[in-house]
């Protein structure tokens, strides 16, 4: 099994509604853990959030089963409340790599934490004749 060492860090980039040219990027950062993620689930950033400009982040701690499955996930920070839920929907749909018969499960608590951002909006400007 691979050690993955320090942070994880990705990012995914995600179109805000049909027509907008504005996307809307999510990152989220691990806390060290020898586990590999097998399917990493990204929260959907909240309407209400979007639409007020809001950004933030959110981190839900975790234990990772001998499966892989997530369990017994809590948000433990975040910057506004409107982060958690989405957070905590996005790590139960998330799991890891299962372990081996001849490995030992670590019963250490892991901690993701999510990054909600938006892009800059640009001003259109409309020249006068």
């Amino acid at each position: 099994m691979a050690i993955i060492a320090g942070c994880l860090v990705f990012s995914l980039a995600r179109a805000l509604h049909a027509g907008e040219e504005s996307t809307a990027v999510m990152h989220f950062i691990d806390t060290s853990t020898d586990r590999v993620p097998a399917l990493t689930a990204f929260p959907k950033y909240p309407s209400v959030a979007r639409r007020d400009r809001i950004e933030g982040e959110a981190t839900v701690c975790f234990k990772i089963k001998a499966n892989g499955k997530v369990s017994r996930p809590v948000v433990t920070e975040y910057s506004h409340k409107i982060f958690s839920k989405p957070s905590l929907r996005a790590i139960k749909k998330s799991n890891f790599e299962p372990i081996g018969p001849a490995q030992i499960l670590a019963t250490a608590r892991t901690c993701r934490t999510y990054r909600f951002r938006l892009d800059p909006i640009t001003a259109k400007s409309e020249e006068s004749e």
